[in-house]
């Protein structure tokens, strides 16, 4: 997807180094989704809370390309969802991590939904209904990221159950031959979404079809450019260097705590440091030969070496 279509999304912030924006239709299509509910404050709560589930989602996939060697730029939130703007290196291991690790995210958000949901069910009966409002958003919350959890893994581009297929079969044979055959799985499922839109007269749905067929011819071309990747990707190589960062900074935190213990100062003479007197001032005396350092009191009265 060509990075101008960026350029008319409205910035939200800059996290982790990766701007987030909206685009211009986002408004339109939140304030449409948020009417369908009885209440438009509590449709607009939903929404919130829905993109905000979107987003995490996005960012779960944006740190997982960078923590495959690869690169994230932007996430753009957008009436159909979001989309994480990354290239992750190019290795099936690698980009199938990238994908995953959107669903993972979500399956994670349903997980806290349904817990905190299960919690709050007996704080409703006990305290008479005060929170009934909040354990309906939570329960609200809780189905849609089981909703969007269902939709992603669909095995057909855009989605990320398409890009985990093609990730799976890259690993025995060639990107473009398993993105071939992803590509016609999303074919056989656009279809199929056709035909069930025609039947039941739902025209709407048409949309979801048409969709996967423009995003399938895409995803082709990028893959077609990205074939020319030369930067690769060891997930052995990632695992040891993690470990590696880790020791590191273990060891570092020790050398600070180290030195939070060991004084800086001490006097030659009576062996006062900082850590005795906070106040204390401590001096090299110029006029001895191995650089000696004194406190206050003995700076003066001592005897030169």
């Amino acid at each position: 997807m060509p990075m101008d279509w960026l350029n008319s999304g409205i910035p939200l912030g800059r996290w982790w180094g990766i701007n987030v924006r909206l685009h211009f239709t986002f408004l339109i299509g939140a304030y449409i989704l948020a009417t369908s509910y009885s209440n438009l404050g509590l449709g607009l709560t939903y929404v919130a809370g829905l993109y905000v589930c979107i987003l995490l989602h996005e960012f779960g996939h944006a740190l997982a390309a960078r923590w495959c060697d690869g690169e994230a730029t932007d996430i753009l939130l957008w009436p159909l969802g979001g989309l994480a703007f990354v290239r992750p290196a190019w290795s099936p291991t690698a980009h199938l991590i990238t994908t995953v690790a959107g669903p993972f995210v979500t399956f994670v958000l349903w997980l806290f939904f349904w817990g905190l949901a299960t919690l709050m069910r007996h704080w409703v009966l006990s305290l008479g209904g005060n929170l009934t409002g909040l354990y309906l958003f939570v329960l609200g919350l809780k189905s849609l990221n089981l909703w969007l959890l269902m939709f992603n893994l669909i095995p057909a581009f855009p989605m990320d159950g398409g890009r985990i297929l093609r990730d799976t079969i890259w690993h025995w044979t060639s990107a473009e031959t398993a993105t071939r055959i992803a590509v016609r799985v999303s074919h056989v499922i656009a279809a199929a979404g056709a035909v069930f839109a025609i039947y039941s007269q739902n025209w709407w749905l048409l949309v979801f079809p048409l969709f996967i067929l423009a995003q399938s011819a895409h995803e082709q071309q990028v893959v077609a450019f990205e074939v020319g990747g030369s930067y690769q990707f060891s997930l052995r190589e990632r695992l040891r260097r993690g470990r590696r960062q880790r020791a590191f900074r273990r060891d570092i935190r020790g050398l600070q705590r180290e030195g939070m213990v060991t004084p800086f100062h001490r006097c030659a003479i009576c062996g006062v440091t900082e850590h005795d007197a906070s106040q204390m001032e401590f001096r090299v005396c110029t006029e001895c030969s191995d650089g000696r350092e004194y406190c206050e009191q003995h700076l003066d009265s001592h005897v030169h070496v």
